[in-house]
């Protein structure tokens, strides 16, 4: 995860995580500084951390010990009287806020500097202020990509949904049903391109598939979020099975696959040296044997995904060995991560990936 600078826009509120009151941005749009760049400017200032949730995390404090915050995203440094709003609306299992903001303003830095319970990170001055004291980033602290401008959930996933679909219609309905979405939303969102889908007396038709391909895999900025990263013995495989029996062991939800291993089974190319993978709450893989790392050092990644299609639109699906089966992200999910791994032979597999899924239905 790299965090450096970026610009505020409007992001989807629709999702799967808590909205708060603070959150003032439009229906259907993606804000380009993400939660995650700031729970990973903790690393980078030399802080312990560990994600619990979708919009929570526990900055370690030493002695073993650690501090539940809840993390807001804001597009702006808040105001003296956002803050206390903030703090008097801590849930009670909650020990405090922590503000991921581009810069920290004036009222923001005094706010952490006299109360405890507020903590910031600030993501273009790469300044963490915790526990009343500033925590600098260190120097070597990757750059951030250039991201595009606004984009729309909706949007994006009525691309993978129209690259990946037949050619009957499909009513503004449907798609919204399909997507988990509302109505609404999708109207919004609706019509796309012109050269890429037709609006006929049957519903919208898809008339280049591969340009909705090729149009997602341009325009996407990744699925935002909160994301771990892990690291353990054995290969990639048994890896998975652990995270999964945890799931399962838990009661809660199997993590939904995606990067070399999904692309493994839409359309084998090579061997796949990476779990990644999608969950709405992270497990505690500390306590069955995965050590907490750094992106480049992890042979884990879990994500609890800001975009809330990459759940709805996920199959069950028989694995790779067929003995059993999972949930899979759909291949354009699979094709984005995919194309971030490392390994000379990534642009191949996509290509391979790309080319299959517009031939074949792999996924409805």
């Amino acid at each position: 995860m790299t965090v450096g600078v970026y610009h505020h826009k409007p992001r989807q509120v629709a999702d799967l995580h808590v909205v708060t009151y603070l959150e003032n941005f439009y229906v259907g749009y993606i804000e380009e500084v993400d939660s995650s760049d700031g729970v990973e400017l903790l690393l980078d200032a030399g802080l312990d951390r560990r994600v619990v949730g979708s919009t929570e995390v526990e900055i370690g404090v030493g002695d073993g010990q650690r501090s539940r915050h809840q993390v807001m995203l804001l597009r702006h440094s808040p105001s003296p009287g956002e803050i206390d709003r903030a703090v008097a609306a801590l849930r009670p299992h909650v020990d405090g806020v922590l503000f991921v903001v581009a810069r920290a303003g004036r009222a923001l830095r005094q706010a952490a500097e006299r109360d405890h319970r507020i903590a910031y990170a600030a993501v273009d001055d790469a300044v963490v202020h915790f526990r009343g004291e500033v925590h600098q980033a260190g120097e070597q602290r990757p750059a951030a990509p250039v991201r595009p401008g606004r984009s729309s959930w909706a949007r994006l996933a009525m691309l993978r949904l129209f690259a990946l679909s037949a050619a009957e219609p499909l009513s503004q309905s449907e798609i919204a049903r399909r997507l988990g979405m509302s109505h609404v939303a999708i109207g919004k969102q609706l019509p796309l391109a012109d050269e890429l889908v037709a609006r006929t007396s049957g519903g919208w038709q898809v008339i280049d598939r591969a340009g909705c391909w090729d149009r997602f895999m341009l325009e996407y900025p990744g699925p935002r979020g909160l994301t771990t990263y892990w690291s353990a013995t054995g290969d990639v495989a048994a890896q998975l099975a652990r995270i999964e029996q945890v799931a399962r062991d838990r009661g809660g939800a199997p993590p939904v696959v995606s990067g070399d291993l999904a692309a493994d089974l839409y359309a084998p190319w090579r061997r796949p040296d990476r779990v990644i993978a999608y969950v709405a709450d992270q497990p505690p893989l500390e306590e069955h044997g995965f050590a907490t790392v750094r992106s480049a050092d992890a042979t884990v990644e879990l994500w609890t995904p800001r975009d809330p299609t990459i759940l709805t639109m996920s199959r069950e699906l028989p694995s790779m060995a067929g003995e059993s089966r999972r949930r899979y992200t759909d291949p354009l999910i699979a094709a984005w991560d995919l194309r971030r791994s490392p390994g000379g032979d990534v642009d191949e597999a996509v290509e391979q990936l790309r080319a299959l899924a517009l031939r074949e239905r792999l996924w409805s």
